[in-house]
């Protein structure tokens, strides 16, 4: 008899347990509204392709003239060659000179050509220059630089190289700049230079390996993907007053290219921030002054994708300053 009595109570318990899951998946049952289906993890729903959602239901999407369904199939965008405007898609008008753009929803000067206004300008080559990498403008050839609207040539003291970007001179290994000339290093100077040489060499090693590469590198934190940013050129071009005797302010240009090992099916929006410092000495003081300035960027990245930018600073100076020279000391994206 004890052990009927046993038996029976766990058969009231089973039974409380299935009457308490019926009750829960009762509870929990998803309604899905028509032209709706299962989401991916299964606990709500979302629209089919061609459907967006409002409140509790699924509408289709009105496409316009001239436009297609957009990627995640809530919405619409305009084909290439057509921009949106309102509920419209209008068609790009491409002046002379120009060709549609990455996006297709806009225009840009083929290479060569320099945007103005509403029209592409022929780039005006000096001696010693090229077209630049973004086509919409010169630089110097390697071995010369940029003072106004010239190249002049780069005068390599003793002991000293061509350096990177091939508009300047730096020191030969072992020794330092001094004014314009290079000096030599002491023996603890040495060790240091060579300790950073590797630690650099070290971390451009990693991201290799992680299949990009920049002077910096930040991991993305909702796809974990590695978007990566290179200086590619800085150039400086000071104004003179209209006596010529001093500058009244100066340009910097700095370019970079961003990259990055992102595979998804959408974009990624990376923002890139650039900061510029320069260094400058007026014509009756014997210490140099710096000056920083920063700007920002946007850029729309596909899978494995890539782009290149142009940002440009000003620095001005007051006439009492009466400022002689200036370079630019540093810069970092």
């Amino acid at each position: 008899m004890r052990t009927n009595k046993m038996l029976c109570h766990e058969d009231i318990v089973k039974f409380i347990i299935l009457v308490m899951l019926l009750v829960s998946s009762a509870v929990y049952a998803v309604e899905i509204p028509k032209n709706g289906k299962l989401n991916y993890l299964g606990n709500g729903w979302e629209c089919k392709k061609g459907f967006y959602k409002s409140g509790g239901q699924c509408h289709a999407v009105k496409i316009p003239q001239n436009a297609k369904l957009n990627y995640l199939g809530n919405g619409w965008e305009c084909q290439k060659g057509f921009y949106k405007s309102g509920g419209q898609c209008h068609a790009v008008k491409i002046p002379q000179n120009a060709k549609l753009n990455y996006l297709g929803n806009g225009w840009e000067c083929q290479k060569g050509f320099y945007k103005s206004g509403g029209q592409c300008h022929a780039v005006k080559i000096p001696q010693n220059a090229k077209l630049n990498y973004l086509g919409n403008g010169w630089e110097c050839k390697k071995g010369f630089y940029k003072s106004g609207a010239q190249c002049h040539a780069v005068k390599i003291p003793q002991n000293a190289k061509l350096n990177y970007m091939g508009n300047g001179w730096e020191c030969l290994p072992g020794y330092k700049k001094s004014s314009s000339s290079c000096i030599a290093m002491t023996a603890s100077e040495i060790q240091r230079q060579k300790e950073r040489v590797a630690a650099i060499a070290l971390e451009l090693q990693k991201r290799r390996a992680q299949g990009v590469s920049g002077d910096d590198c930040e991991t993305e934190y909702k796809t974990n993907a590695e978007v990566c940013v290179e200086i590619t050129g800085g150039d400086i071009d000071c104004n003179e007053n209209y006596s010529g005797n001093y500058y009244n302010d100066c340009d910097v240009s700095l370019s970079y290219d961003v990259n990055t090992d992102y595979s998804g099916g959408a974009y990624l929006d990376v923002k890139v921030e650039c900061t510029v410092e320069i260094e400058y000495k007026g014509r009756n003081t014997y210490s140099t002054q710096s000056d920083s300035s920063s700007d920002d960027e946007s850029h729309s990245l596909y899978a494995h994708g890539s782009d290149s930018e142009t940002l440009n600073f000003n620095f001005s100076f007051s006439s009492y300053q009466e400022i002689i020279s200036a370079k630019i000391s540093g810069a970092d994206c």
